[in-house]
């Protein structure tokens, strides 16, 4: 009798296990439901492949991140055009530098030059400093990015669908960031996602901001 009851136990419990959605299958439902959101036709999307691994990270830092990391370089292009004005200004300044013999025009564009100069300066000073605390918050929401312990999936998708004319059916790969109960998540292209990998891995092995700067200068061609 303990034996047909154990087994009956075992069967049930097949059965449960059975009926269970699998992680994939459960990440799959979410993420055609996302996708909704990205695709151009959602009715034409069609699953290749999905791969589930726990995350270890806080996904919210990935947009903030993204964002600090484009201000960057956006004030690095301001920081070297300012640096260029200064040198065009003082380049102008040496040549109408007034002596016992400077014309009223030439003085006049000594002063336009000496005024643009302390502009740009002004300019650069601002940007220097602005710099400097977007490095830090870089530094800041990166250090909480590894969080060190299990906070839900990172799904890698690919996938089908039709392009902007729905013409053609292209292929799409994704990964997206599930929350532990499948309900909630944020997706990136994988192209996109790989971008904010190298930041990640350039700030984690900077031993300075100058190191940081250096990636940011040769991705925008300001060397």
């Amino acid at each position: 009798m303990k034996k047909v009851i154990a087994l009956l136990f075992c069967a049930i419990a097949l059965v449960i296990t059975s009926c269970t959605p699998s992680n994939e299958e459960k990440a799959e439902k979410l993420v055609k439901e996302t996708l909704k959101d990205y695709l151009y036709h959602p009715d034409s999307y069609e699953p290749i492949s999905t791969r589930v691994d726990s995350m270890f990270i806080d996904a919210t830092t990935i947009e903030p991140i993204m964002e600090i990391g484009e201000e960057i370089k956006d004030l690095m292009s301001k920081i070297n055009r300012c640096k260029r004005k200064i040198e065009s200004a003082e380049s102008s300044m040496d040549l109408w530098a007034p002596d016992g013999y400077s014309s009223q025009y030439s003085r006049g564009e000594y002063a336009r030059a000496k005024k643009e100069k302390e502009e740009a300066k002004s300019d650069l000073d601002k940007y220097t400093k602005k710099l400097s605390e977007r490095l830090a918050s870089l530094k800041e929401n990166i250090a909480k990015y590894h969080k060190g312990e299990f906070t839900g999936w990172a799904v890698s998708h690919r996938f089908r669908s039709l392009n902007g004319a729905g013409s053609i059916n292209i292929p799409g790969e994704m990964i997206f960031f599930c929350n532990e109960e499948f309900t909630a998540c944020v997706g990136y292209d994988t192209d996109k996602f790989e971008d904010f990998a190298k930041i990640l891995k350039v700030v984690d092995e900077a031993t300075s901001d100058e190191d940081i700067m250096d990636y940011f200068r040769e991705d925008r061609g300001l060397l």
